[in-house]
């Protein structure tokens, strides 16, 4: 009874968004909704490569997904290992098992909380669905959690399908594709693996302040030397 609730709910909300928004924008802000978040960000792949931030409702959706890309940690990573829901109270005097994305966070005074869901579809992990409060007062929808964890995947493969997906995941792919080209830059020139470079890339965006794009732009243009990791002009 209560997923046919959510479902109902769910459908509500999407046919209320603006048609000409696309259809990972319009699920990304009605997951927002559903949990009576501030913000949502939605990123595939989560810890490959190939990880790419699909949709985000806000500026600070995008930047709380980009410390965690550079930090190479936090709810999202777990949500994707475990395939379980992780909630994260960055406000806690204890702090979060992760201090390397507390680190990435305090440069732009995060001090809500976070929930990350897990996206499965076709019996494979697509993504995660990281959602955030302003505050640690502020709690998350545990019933909406709990559906959209189970149903978001499913729910994307059936209104767009995998090529529709494709072409989302390609619409701005030169981007990653930087990553991608500074990635084998490294294993070529240093003779390391794939995970080893971008470790290395995330290292040095971690402690420059940088995103792992910019980085991985300075490693391309070739003003980010190989080998000491240097930058021109330091």
């Amino acid at each position: 009874m209560q997923d046919r609730v959510q479902a109902a709910r769910f459908a509500r909300i999407i046919g209320s968004l603006d048609s000409d928004l696309s259809v990972l924008e319009r699920f990304c802000e009605a997951g927002k909704q559903m949990l009576r978040a501030h913000g949502a960000a939605i990123t595939v792949y989560y810890d490959s490569l190939e990880r790419h931030t699909v949709s985000y409702t806000s500026d600070l959706a995008r930047r709380i997904e980009e410390a965690q890309e550079v930090a190479g940690e936090g709810p999202g990573f777990e949500a994707a290992r475990t395939n379980k829901m992780v909630f994260a109270d960055f406000s806690a005097p204890s702090g979060t098992p992760w201090m390397a994305l507390e680190d990435c966070m305090a440069a732009f005074s995060f001090g809500g909380t976070v929930l990350a869901l897990p996206i499965d579809a076709a019996g494979a992990r697509l993504g995660v669905l990281v959602a955030h409060t302003l505050s640690a007062s502020d709690t998350f929808d545990d019933a909406a959690a709990g559906y959209l964890s189970s149903a978001l995947g499913p729910v994307l493969l059936d209104y767009i399908g995998p090529t529709a997906l494709e072409a989302e995941l390609t619409e701005d792919w030169s981007s990653r594709a930087v990553v991608h080209q500074a990635t084998g830059m490294l294993i070529f020139d240093l003779r390391i693996s794939a995970d080893d470079a971008l470790t290395l890339l995330r290292a040095h965006a971690y402690a420059t302040g940088s995103t792992l794009l910019e980085v991985a732009a300075h490693v391309v243009r070739g003003d980010l030397s190989l080998d000491d990791f240097s930058m021109e002009g330091d």
